[in-house]
């Protein structure tokens, strides 16, 4: 309206213009056609000129409206069901966050073929099937997302493995992560979520692959990777030592990397299965006490005592270099105690033992000085006592 009202008066001012302009000498103008002659003055001519340019421009205008009226309205309903289709991509989202999730399927579906983005309407459409148990009706939200938009595969396919993790389909989402990473090997989420589907199908070994480049790229918050990290290990040292091989351990072992083989937590874990078998690995020794000489840590100077050195009385002499910062340890002394009876100095196990329970009484402690007392200093009423000792804290600690 505004801009008609500016024509007008533009209009208006252009012909007082010309009328000013003639005022003085108002001329004439002849138009002659054939055996027709119109005569008239300038200012009438130019004024009856404006008007008839004006009146053609308005009726082309309007003949342009009628020609692209059809057009207009499909494109007016196009852009109605657009909007429609916008809303409810809205409404769905909304119902998929507030748990109506088959509310939000109907409306995710609904309208999709006007969305401007009908990919997120498959995508959320797919995870609103997921959370009602549809998990046919989720493979088919997919497989038309990807028939809509086939460049968003990453997009797609990521939806896919996350779905199909949810659902516990291990080795479905595996299957889709290895195909989304021979495409984009360096996508850190991909990554991400092919450790997780690693260690709920617990292959260690393809964990355990991952998971320096997971730590380089500090993909989760410490206290997560660590745990990651522990049991991914951990799982995979236990299965080179189900196959009753010391090589095949020490070479799981010597695969972990550097700073986690001075950790109490690993070290502990491996030296307890070499244990287990009667391994003996003369690297391990040295391990311990590395760790040991960098932190101390009670659980580990246990594992030192229980371990079983080639040379029982240079691993004493090792243990009693501690004894300058630690003589009132009880873990140490138990330690000193346990390597003492492998050495055979059943009186000095026996004051190690002793002075043990004196700082702090252990079930172990009493266990072992039990032990001592039966098997090696006949000495049995001791040794029954040792072992009642031993019940009483172990009774007292349940409870």
């Amino acid at each position: 309206m505004v801009k008609w009202l500016l024509r007008i008066l533009v209009l208006i001012i252009i012909v007082l213009g010309a009328v000013l302009l003639v005022r003085d000498d108002p001329g004439f103008v002849l138009v002659k056609y054939h055996d027709y002659a119109v005569e008239t003055s300038l200012a009438f001519g130019i004024v009856a000129l404006i008007l008839t340019v004006s009146v053609i421009h308005f009726a082309l205008r309007i003949l342009r409206g009628v020609w692209r009226l059809p057009n207009s309205m499909k494109q007016h309903s196009q852009n109605r069901r657009f909007g429609k289709s916008r809303k409810l991509l809205n409404q769905g989202l909304i119902d998929l966050a507030e748990g109506r999730f088959a509310q939000a399927e109907v409306n995710l579906v609904k309208m999709v073929e006007y969305s401007e983005s009908p990919l997120l309407h498959y995508l959320a459409a797919a995870r609103a099937a997921q959370l009602q148990g549809k998990h046919d009706a989720r493979d088919s939200y997919l497989k038309a997302a990807h028939e809509a938009r086939p460049e968003a595969e990453i997009a797609i396919g990521v939806t896919q493995a996350e779905l199909q993790l949810a659902h516990q389909q291990n080795e479905q989402s595996l299957a889709t992560l290895n195909h989304l990473r021979g495409i984009a090997p360096r996508h850190d989420y991909i990554l991400m979520l092919l450790a997780r589907v690693y260690t709920e199908l617990e292959d260690w070994p393809a964990l355990v692959e991952l998971l320096p480049e997971i730590r380089k790229k500090k993909m989760f918050k410490e206290s997560r990777l660590k745990g990651m990290e522990y049991k991914g290990y951990k799982g995979y040292l236990k299965e080179a030592a189900a196959k009753s091989d010391k090589p095949a351990l020490e070479k799981a072992w010597n695969n972990i990397p550097g700073s986690l083989q001075s950790d109490p937590e690993l070290i502990i874990y491996y030296v307890g299965l070499l244990n287990q078998r009667d391994f003996v690995a003369h690297h391990v020794e040295q391990l311990v006490v590395r760790a040991l000489n960098r932190q101390w840590d009670d659980r580990l100077v246990e594992i030192y005592g229980l371990y079983r050195a080639g040379n029982a009385n240079e691993q004493l002499k090792q243990a009693e270099k501690w004894l300058a910062d630690y003589d009132q340890n009880e873990y140490l002394l138990l330690a000193l105690g346990r390597i003492c009876i492998r050495a055979k100095l059943w009186g000095k196990a026996q004051g190690y033992l002793e002075a043990s329970i004196g700082v702090n009484p252990l079930p172990a402690t009493c266990l072992a000085l039990a032990e001592l007392f039966n098997d090696h200093l006949q000495q049995p009423d001791k040794a029954a006592k040792c072992y009642q000792q031993g019940l009483e804290f172990c009774v007292s600690d349940k409870v």
